[in-house]
């Protein structure tokens, strides 16, 4: 298939496209490039049936509508409701989620599926060729069994394997449930171990139709101030 555009009164220019996903366009002399890509949302959405972690403040919305017919609603949820980031400060660590600078929420990532087993340990990190500057996010059976409710287990990440991955100078880390450490974990070194460094832990995110691979996340927080956690809008993409 090929596209020709008038180049003055006598010529024009003609492309032959090669791929039914490119297409070329020439604009005030401009050539402008438009790629297809795949956008696969992982984002858990926020609502007042969601699911929270025991203990954390109710999802509420209350609607008003004002009397010149104008809606607004009040919302009421806490900083870590829903896909979500971890700033220091929620681990007692100096630093909140401004602290963060934002192309660390944009750039490469990495899915990682580790399927079968309660703890993400050290053991199962090791032969991944983990690389400094990676966003790393574990596809586990949380995914699997989805998050419509709040389960008493989860895969969670142990201490030795947070620790690894922050002597690996990942740049992000994130997990597919509401939360990163085990339940009952002797310690909080899940958190700690990766919040001592500034690198965040992205929480909450759903990846049951995600393959194990290579994508660009864009997931930007929320512009809270003095906040131990924030919103974010997770997405992966794909060309």
């Amino acid at each position: 298939m090929s596209f020709c555009t008038p180049v003055g009164a006598t010529h024009s220019v003609c492309f032959k496209f090669t791929t039914l996903y490119v297409v070329y366009m020439v604009m005030r002399g401009q050539l402008i490039y438009t790629k297809h890509m795949t956008i696969i949302d992982i984002s858990l959405p926020i609502h007042p049936n969601m699911p929270i972690y025991p203990g954390n403040q109710p999802t509420e919305f209350q609607k008003t509508i004002k009397p010149s017919g104008s809606q607004l609603t009040t919302m009421t949820f806490d900083s870590h409701a829903g896909t979500h980031i971890d700033a220091p400060a929620h681990a007692g660590l100096p630093g909140t989620t401004e602290i963060f600078p934002l192309e660390v929420f944009y750039g490469p990532a990495r899915v990682i599926e580790v399927l079968g087993v309660e703890l993400i340990t050290k053991y199962h990190l090791t032969e991944k060729e983990i690389l400094p500057g990676e966003r790393i996010l574990f596809k586990t059976d949380n995914s699997l069994r989805g998050h419509d409710i709040f389960h008493d287990t989860w895969t969670a990440l142990s201490s030795d394997a947070a620790e690894y991955l922050a002597q690996q100078n990942v740049a992000l880390v994130g997990i597919d449930w509401f939360g990163i450490k085990q339940k009952g974990a002797p310690d909080n070194g899940a958190h700690t171990e990766l919040l001592s460094k500034n690198i965040p832990i992205l929480e909450g995110i759903s990846l049951v139709d995600v393959e194990p691979g290579n994508y660009l996340l864009s997931a930007l927080p929320i512009a809270y101030l003095g906040v131990d956690g924030a919103q974010v809008r997770a997405v992966l993409i794909q060309d």
